[in-house]
């Protein structure tokens, strides 16, 4: 790919000439609409303006706001006169905002009263009287507050001498002066400002567009926050060069809001992290025939499960869209799928290196480069940030001497280029010795119809290193209980893989930026389950205590001759109709396979000290629903009295291809 030598403003620029009575920005929420020409408009006003009030080139202005149309129109002003954007994430608290304003030397802020909290400009004044380089509040409301500037005031304040001097700072910007400090978004701690130039930023999205096949024909939504580099570049930024619409539904995350600006405004893609598109799918507002003009877009910030790509694709209809692997400190995407990939590969993996960066997998050890197929650190080179702002230790550390981005992800690449990852330096669990990665298990409880959503994570122990922990979100209506997920899981997974306390939770702390906070969770799950193990008590007593095995064949039953004792109840694994002397399936259709996995029941209940008397719930999993009357027949005759309750689910793959899969929870001796 050619280097395009532009800087921010020169491409935006350019695109509203060409584009003018074109939709840049449309946001409905605000019931406020730019075309190129107005949004032009407005960026100058807004620059002159800052040029009057004394920002100059190289100066850091903080942004803390929500998605307002006033936070795109402040960038694209800083930018033409070489000043830097400092986004402040709208959740910030005092503390937070103090650090980033402070670390950076903000000289400016611009601050939106639609934060909702009158704490927030009150955080404000504060930390202007604190640090020495902040001199000016600038607040977006429609009322005025001492000793700050209106909004209204900065875009009117501009004269003909500071479009005189405005017009000297833009000719002076290059493509290699800084655009921006992200800081990063601290899901593992303290956050560092990663200084961006507009050469990376340009580069990355003209790249990332190419591929995803972003013109200025698309109307793109976007509901991530702007704070973030997925909200401000891989969706803002990479629109508006290309001569695309941007619209935004709402100020915060709102699916309602959401899935009405898709309908009304006819989008053609959209983006987000996995949870934040799962939200939207499960709203009961969600319609199938309201997406049928949306074919792109791009899922990023975290894996993208099987079935989530799925339901996008040949469900609702969004053909095209792609997934994306990227990072603040490399100016946004690295790799990317393409649109005509085939699912496997969109959810498999993290697609191919952009044309714009190199990516490698190394030996994190050695440094040295790994052959195909074999787990390493990502590595990447190419439009890589300037530094940490004033961390030259970190950025030294992070960028080897031959220019190399060391991310900290782990993963590998096949033959055909396409990568993969695996989990995280970081991430990567030890327990009893055993390394586990999170993303292997999580993708395996993923398979259970009942899972909206998971987190796999460790957290200290005493005895063992680490102990592995599963939260779960289910689907709404689900019933499914702790010990049956575990059950479910003990089923699919090595007993050293294992998590060994499963939670239902109905939700997960999370960044703004939609990314899960698993060190958060480290510290909530210490505190719950080691607290109530020092004391004795069953608070957090881990649901997978013990495994029973039949005695008839386990060695031909293998995981299937297993159950689960916790407490007064046992847990049996999933049984099919596998006869243990051959171990294949029984030949003769659903009632051969129901009897056959009834009397492996039989032995697995007796091994724990139990029988069908003592059952108190069945699972049944069809292959085909249709066949339920079938296995009734049979599953009746096991039991003296009326049956216990049971519920039956339709499930496409069932282990070894059978026609159908029971577990059951009995009374324990």
């Amino acid at each position: 790919m050619e280097t395009i030598r532009s800087t921010l403003w020169g491409m935006v620029g350019g695109i509203s000439e060409r584009y003018g009575d074109r939709d840049a920005l449309v946001h409905t929420e605000r019931g406020v609409r730019f075309n190129y020409a107005l949004l032009s408009w407005e960026v100058e006003r807004a620059a002159k303006g800052l040029v009057h009030l004394g920002i100059k080139p190289g100066d850091r202005v903080a942004i803390w706001a929500p998605n307002v149309p006033e936070w795109l129109i402040s960038m694209l002003a800083l930018s033409r006169l070489g000043a830097v954007t400092v986004p402040v994430d709208p959740g910030a608290g005092r503390e937070d905002l103090q650090f980033v304003l402070q670390q950076s030397e903000s000289k400016g802020i611009i601050v939106s009263k639609a934060l909702e909290d009158e704490e927030c400009l009150n955080a404000v004044l504060y930390a202007r009287d604190v640090i020495d380089s902040l001199e000016h509040v600038v607040v977006i409301a429609d009322e005025t507050f001492p000793e700050t500037v209106p909004w209204t005031e900065l875009t009117a304040m501009g004269e003909e001498a500071d479009a005189v001097a405005l017009a000297v700072m833009e000719q002076r910007v290059a493509p290699e002066d800084p655009l921006a400090i992200m800081y990063t978004s601290g899901t593992t701690g303290q956050p560092k400002g990663v200084v961006l130039d507009h050469s990376g930023l340009i580069n990355k999205s003209m790249a990332s567009t190419e591929r995803q096949g972003i013109g200025h024909q698309d109307r793109m939504c976007l509901f991530f926050p702007l704070f973030h580099m997925f909200g401000n570049t891989c969706i803002a930024l990479s629109g508006l060069i290309r001569g695309a619409a941007l619209v935004i539904p709402c100020d915060l995350f709102d699916p309602r809001k959401i899935l009405d600006a898709i309908h009304k405004e006819q989008c053609t893609a959209i983006y987000g992290s996995p949870s934040m598109l799962i939200a939207l799918l499960d709203h009961p507002d969600f319609r199938k025939k309201w997406w049928a003009s949306v074919k792109k877009g791009t899922v990023g910030g975290a894996p993208c499960p099987m079935e989530l790509m799925k339901r996008l694709v040949e469900d609702v209809g969004v053909s095209y869209i792609t997934v994306a692997y990227g990072i603040t400190e490399a100016s946004s995407w690295i790799t990317m799928t393409r649109p005509d990939d085939p699912i496997e590969l969109r959810v498999g993996t993290i697609g191919t290196s952009l044309p714009c960066n190199e990516v490698k997998i190394v030996d994190p050890a050695t440094g040295e480069g790994l052959p195909p197929k074999t787990q390493g650190e990502l590595c990447t080179r190419g439009f890589l940030m300037k530094e940490y702002y004033r961390m030259p230790g970190a950025t030294a550390s992070a960028v080897d001497r031959d220019g190399w981005f060391h991310t900290g992800d782990l993963g590998e690449m096949d033959e055909a280029g396409y990568f993969r990852i695996t989990g995280r330096l970081k991430d990567v669990i030890v327990r009893d010795g055993v390394e586990i990665h999170p993303l292997e298990v999580e993708e395996c409880i993923y398979r259970h119809p009942d899972v909206s959503e998971v987190q796999v994570f460790g957290f200290p122990h005493p005895e063992r290193g680490q102990e592995v922990a599963a939260w779960l979100k289910l689907k709404e209506g689900s019933e499914a209980s702790e010990i049956a997920l575990a059950a479910y899981a003990k089923d699919y997974l090595n007993e050293s893989l294992l998590p060994h306390y499963f939670k239902i939770v109905s939700g997960f702390p999370m960044t703004q930026s939609g990314k899960v906070q698993k060190y958060r969770l480290a510290e909530m799950a210490a505190a719950e389950y080691l607290q109530g193990e020092e004391a004795g008590t069953k608070r957090g007593e881990c649901p997978v205590r013990q495994a029973v095995y039949s005695d008839k064949a386990p060695g031909v039953l293998g995981p299937y001759s297993q159950a689960v004792r916790a407490g007064d109840h046992l847990f049996t694994s999933g049984q099919v109709g596998m006869d243990p002397a051959t171990g294949k399936l029984v030949q003769g259709g659903i009632e051969a396979q129901t009897r056959q996995a009834m009397e492996n029941l039989k032995a697995v209940l007796k091994a724990g000290g139990a029988d069908f008397s003592r059952v108190v719930k069945t699972t049944v999993y069809l292959a085909d629903i249709r066949d339920f009357a079938a296995f009734n027949g049979v599953y009746g005759t096991y039991f003296a009295s009326d049956p216990p309750a049971r519920s039956a689910f339709q499930v496409a793959a069932l282990p070894l291809g059978a026609a159908v899969e029971i577990e059951m929870i009995a009374l324990a001796d």
